[in-house]
């Protein structure tokens, strides 16, 4: 694990949340695509996120009368503030001013690590809320892309955006993918920012990327990320602390702690196929 802090032992704490975070984007491709529309934080318990069942109406204008004035009717729905996880990771033999930094960036490259997978498995057990397919054809070479794009042909006529959709695919379609010309010849058209994503194509116009936690039923899932909510904070930030627990002693410990919680504010807005994907055809 890389040494994030030098050799000598640790003088800062400040700095923890901010590299935990870091890490942990490695591994949250899907996370980091849920929008942050929250109302308000979440003091009570939930947030108020916006359903966006309406779009703002467009009128003519009237010279002589103007135009009325319009409400585009935006509903909100609550999003319970339900998942509370953190790290409590012994370092034993070191009170917690004398940890070495090595041994200190090891836990934190691990806990972001571990982090970033616990948040990525929360936002595919979101998604999964969403629209199953009702198309159970088994995917191979010869018709792996055509049944992705009609279900985004599908998702397009449900006024969801191919500019805000991404498509995750496991690694079966992944290989299935690859060996379509017309797939493969799109990654050249990749600007920088969705490379930084993981993106390594685009089907219909949508960017797509791999995805190796989704579990084996699950060949694709589309997603509108405008309906992905998701809202997290730190009700501890991440810090090596003397542990005075009356069993260890001269010891310390890596600790954090975070809240929040995702939701699907429209299951129109994913798309999920979860017919099993068959061995690659020749």
């Amino acid at each position: 694990m890389a040494n994030a802090l030098g050799t000598g032992t640790h003088k800062r704490k400040e700095s923890y949340a901010t590299q935990v975070l870091a890490i942990s984007r490695a591994e949250t491709n899907i996370y980091d695509d849920f929008s942050e529309d929250y109302e308000k934080d979440g003091v009570t318990g939930q947030i108020m996120v916006p359903t966006r069942d309406e779009e703002v109406k467009v009128s003519d204008y009237d010279i002589k009368n103007g135009i009325e004035l319009q409400t585009s009717g935006t509903d909100y729905l609550p999003l319970p503030i339900d998942k509370d996880y953190g790290v409590n990771e012994l370092i034993d033999g070191y009170e917690a001013d004398a940890v070495p930094d090595n041994l200190v960036a090891q836990r934190i490259d691990s806990a972001g690590y571990s982090i970033g997978i616990k948040k990525e498995n929360m936002a595919i057990e979101a998604l999964l809320t969403g629209t199953v397919s009702t198309d159970t054809t088994k995917l191979t070479t010869s018709n792996v892309y055509a049944k992705i794009v009609a279900e985004i042909k599908n998702m397009k006529k449900r006024n969801m955006k191919a500019n805000q959709m991404r498509v995750a695919i496991s690694a079966d379609v992944e290989e299935l993918l690859l060996t379509d010309e017309k797939f493969s010849n799109t990654a050249g058209t990749l600007g920088e920012k969705l490379v930084r994503e993981g993106v390594i194509g685009k089907l219909a116009g949508v960017a797509t990327k791999p995805n190796y936690l989704m579990g084996d039923d699950v060949d694709f899932i589309i997603y509108d990320k405008r309906y992905c909510q998701k809202y997290e904070v730190w009700k501890k930030e991440p810090a090596v602390e003397d542990l005075k627990d009356g069993k260890h002693i001269g010891a310390s410990a890596l600790q954090g702690r975070q809240v929040g919680g995702l939701m699907v504010t429209n299951k129109l807005g994913v798309q999920i196929r979860k017919n099993k994907v068959t061995e690659v055809t020749q």
